[in-house]
């Protein structure tokens, strides 16, 4: 009962966190285009504010990241079929909690937050239905509640939180179902079924895995059930595949950068950091090497023992979870070359079946007398405080790598913001430029101008003004050569600064 306390204590402070501070850390580039998308306004818009004759000020660029009363629903649609590689629901929930708080960031944030918070019962739920009344349900609660990974996409404007909330509700619903449950816990499955179709498009993923788990828990009435909720989940998604077959071009456009390659040894490392951060993320510093080795072995261990003796269907909804997801994201990067694997947000269920199994594995050895039981008292201990301080650290940072190419953008504008108003913006145009440039502007002085013009001779740098360059051209660098210094902005890649030069160098007919 104390330990149960005990655990109960952690679950509250580690859900209670994900309220915590939505604001705190930087809107990053993919946030700045659910904004965009979510209030309807078409990206050649914000092209063309970009690239008018007089550049925008950060108060103004910003209006592409609020409400437009000009732009309603059909706005909003069009936008996210613009976009069919991200399938709409969260998409349309924050229109609705956008639109309804005073800052559309917070509102978008909270809703994430929001599915967060549920995710916390689901686990328990799903993990009752696979592990019984135990310990281990407690264990698994308490190992999510705390994670760090769980955290930072609880707290980010994206679909992600909702997606792991759906992939485990619905997983619990199957099986609960499954259990001879009346004819409405198969309507409900199926509505959850198609919620987490219309989440993430990698919710697909998910139904092998629920096919096994059908065949392996019932006779001809319990698959023929699955098989009914399971059409008529695909027929109500069948108004957005109609989308995304009629638009691929601008889903291999959109998706065009997973095709990067990259070697594998890289690839490794991504994953085992991938497995560290589930459970333990202390930031830059990060955990030591020995503690990720220990970190690892543990959970190799765990891996073992579920195998071996854990319930059936317990064994084979989350093994196969693990295996669907490595197998779509790092099979291809590996057989043909990509990056998918750099990203952790594509494998988070797997990710959250590997808590779920590790829950197990340390509830039967505390379930059990002598030195195992005392190993993973010891463990268990560990690996929640690590989490809890994981979570301090991240809800006390001023950026985190989560925010990828855009951590450094909120550091960039304090930089700026210290040079006002002799300062300005300028960006080329590429892949990343203009969700930069709206990430930037979160943080930036309302008065600071920015510009991204498509013809790099359309811009005349003002001699004795600063400018931040973003992603620059030859041919911008060339505008800038005559009278300012470029300098690199490290640790990023994208950013540059130009400084004025003491002797502006004589201009030799580079106008011509």
């Amino acid at each position: 009962m104390l330990l149960r306390l005990a655990l109960l204590l952690v679950i509250f402070v580690g859900t209670g966190a994900r309220l915590l501070d939505l604001a705190g850390l930087p809107v990053w580039h993919d946030e700045t285009f659910t904004l965009l998308r979510v209030f309807g306004h078409p990206a050649e818009a914000l092209l063309h504010a970009l690239d008018a004759t007089e550049a925008i000020s950060a108060a103004e660029l910003l209006r592409f990241q609020t409400p437009d009363p000009a732009l309603g629903w059909k706005a909003t649609l069009q936008a996210l079929a613009s976009h069919p590689e991200h399938a709409p629901l969260y998409y349309l929930l924050g229109r609705i909690t956008g639109g309804l708080a005073a800052d559309p960031v917070m509102g978008l944030r909270g809703l994430a937050a929001g599915f967060g918070l549920l995710l916390i019962p689901a686990v328990f739920w799903l993990t009752r239905e696979l592990y019984g009344r135990g310990l281990a349900p407690w264990l698994a609660t308490a190992l999510v509640a705390v994670s760090p990974v769980q955290l930072l996409y609880a707290q980010e404007a994206r679909q992600y939180a909702l997606w792991v909330l759906l992939v485990t509700a619905a997983s619990a619903a199957l099986l609960r179902a499954c259990r001879g449950a009346r004819r409405g816990a198969w309507w409900g499955y199926a509505t959850l079924l198609t919620l987490g179709l219309y989440t993430h498009l990698l919710f697909v993923l998910m139904l092998p895995v629920h096919a096994l788990v059908a065949l392996a828990q019932g006779g001809r009435e319990v698959r023929l059930h699955w098989l009914l909720a399971t059409l008529g989940a695909g027929l109500l998604f069948l108004p957005w595949v109609a989308v995304m077959v009629f638009a691929p071009e601008r889903i291999g456009e959109f998706t065009a950068w997973m095709q990067r390659p990259i070697d594998g040894a890289r690839i490794l490392a991504a994953w085992r950091d991938h497995l560290v951060h589930t459970f333990v993320d202390l930031g830059p510093a990060g955990l030591a090497e020995w503690g990720r080795i220990l970190l690892l072995a543990t959970l190799a261990w765990a891996l073992w023992r579920f195998a071996r003796s854990a319930p059936r269907v317990a064994v084979i909804l989350l093994m196969t979870t693990i295996l669907v997801h490595l197998g779509t994201v790092l099979g291809p990067d590996l057989l043909f070359g990509g990056s998918r694997s750099l990203h952790l947000r594509y494998s988070l269920p797997a990710l959250l079946a590997l808590a779920l199994i590790l829950a197990w594995a340390l509830a039967q050895a505390l379930e059990q007398p002598g030195p195992a039981r005392r190993v993973a008292a010891f463990a268990l201990v560990v690996l929640l405080a690590l989490g809890l301080r994981s979570q301090l650290g991240i809800l006390t940072a001023e950026t985190w790598w989560t925010k990828q190419f855009s951590a450094h953008n909120a550091s960039i504008a304090a930089r700026a913001n210290a040079q006002a108003p002799n300062v300005e913006v300028v960006a080329s145009p590429s892949g990343v430029s203009s969700g930069e440039l709206l990430s930037l502007a979160h943080s930036l002085d309302p008065e600071i101008r920015l510009r991204q013009p498509m013809a790099a001779t359309s811009l005349a740098p003002a001699p004795q003004r600063t400018y931040y360059l973003l992603t620059p051209s030859e041919s911008l660098r060339a505008r800038f050569a005559p009278t300012h210094q470029i300098t690199p902005i490290v640790p990023t890649w994208q950013w540059f600064v130009a400084t004025p030069t003491a002797d502006p160098i004589p201009d030799t007919g580079a106008r011509r």
